[in-house]
């Protein structure tokens, strides 16, 4: 006996709504992580307004797991790059792997909020590519950078050698602002040679643009 046609198409039919349903679950667990943040919100701001120092301070401090993070709609900082046509944070995105596929609330991935057409939709994916160590470099910079002042501030002063009779003879006070002098000293350093660096890449940026 000859199936009938119709006996194929039901399992056919349950497989189609068993992935259906599977797909959903997903998305539903997904949207647990969803919430909108404080952090969230500066990485917005930083991203539409092209400030890339402020995003790569946020993302040094709070740790690399911000940028998977996603808002309240379902987008993050990947959504936004798109939007606001930010290459720079599309370079650093893609570095630390930010999922490309991911979907927000209403099934778009972020390179659907890119606001021109196909081919400048490539030149700024190839613009970001060729970025991307610079932005990672970037990023790194800023972390030994905080690394290092709280390793200086967690060391504290040096203990004081004692004076014949044990008598402590150090002023503390002179000892605590010249030690505050120095770290303030090295800061400024640190952050001066990540702003020139910032300023070459935007140079070099503005280069290609031309």
């Amino acid at each position: 006996v000859v199936p009938s046609r119709r006996s194929f198409a039901a399992p056919s039919a349950a497989l189609t709504e068993m992935r259906l349903l599977l797909s959903l679950l997903v998305g539903l667990a997904a949207c647990e992580d969803w919430a909108d943040s404080p952090a969230l919100t500066k990485m917005w701001e930083t991203t539409s307004s092209s400030d890339l120092d402020g995003l790569i301070q946020v993302l040094a401090q709070g740790g690399r797991d911000m940028a998977h993070a996603r808002s309240a709609d379902g987008r993050g900082p990947l959504f936004w790059a798109y939007e606001y046509k930010n290459s720079d944070v599309l370079a650093l995105l893609t570095h630390l792997e930010v999922d490309e596929t991911a979907e927000d609330a209403d099934g778009k991935r972020p390179s659907e909020f890119f606001p021109d057409g196909e081919e400048e939709l490539a030149d700024f994916g190839a613009k970001a590519s060729a970025r991307s160590e610079d932005m990672a470099e970037l990023l790194k910079d800023r972390e030994d950078e905080i690394a290092t002042y709280y390793e200086s501030a967690d060391d504290g002063m040096d203990e004081p050698e004692m004076a014949e009779g044990g008598v402590d003879e150090i002023d503390y006070a002179d000892d605590e602002d010249d030690e505050d002098e120095d770290e303030d000293e090295e800061a400024s350093g640190a952050t001066a040679a990540h702003k020139a660096k910032l300023e070459e890449l935007r140079a070099r940026a503005r280069k290609d643009e031309i």
